[in-house]
């Protein structure tokens, strides 16, 4: 009698827990998960948005930071002074790279907080 019991407590058990846990996964039908896809949507067009301009901003300071080099080298100057100016560009070239990075950062922090508070909301 005592294996009985244990195994229709084990083929009962997971279907009642299935039974249990269906009206909650039922809860997010159709139009949920539209939104849910809509506010994905957009959230990945910010996203593009983002490293479309970040990227065109990254192309600008490149072409800046060469326009510099090529009219610094317009002109004659001495061993020292092209490795100063060298020095610069690069330090300049750096400190972009760090601004944009910190700023593609900042974006996904903000896009990733954007979506939580989403799901956070529809709970």
């Amino acid at each position: 009698m005592r294996t009985h019991l244990k195994k229709t407590t084990v083929v009962v058990l997971p279907f009642a827990g299935l039974l249990l846990s269906a009206p909650v996964a039922f809860a997010h039908g159709p139009e949920a998960q539209w939104e849910h896809g809509a506010v994905q949507q957009d959230l990945n067009a910010q996203h593009d948005a983002t490293h479309q301009g970040l990227n065109a901003e990254h192309r600008r300071e490149h072409r800046n930071l060469n326009a510099e080099h090529r009219e610094a080298h317009e002109r004659p100057i001495s061993r020292r002074q092209h490795r100063h100016l060298h020095r610069q560009l690069k330090k300049e070239h750096r400190a972009d790279h760090r601004d944009l990075n910190a700023e593609h950062r900042d974006e996904h922090q903000e896009l990733n907080a954007e979506h939580q508070d989403y799901h956070d909301f529809t709970r």
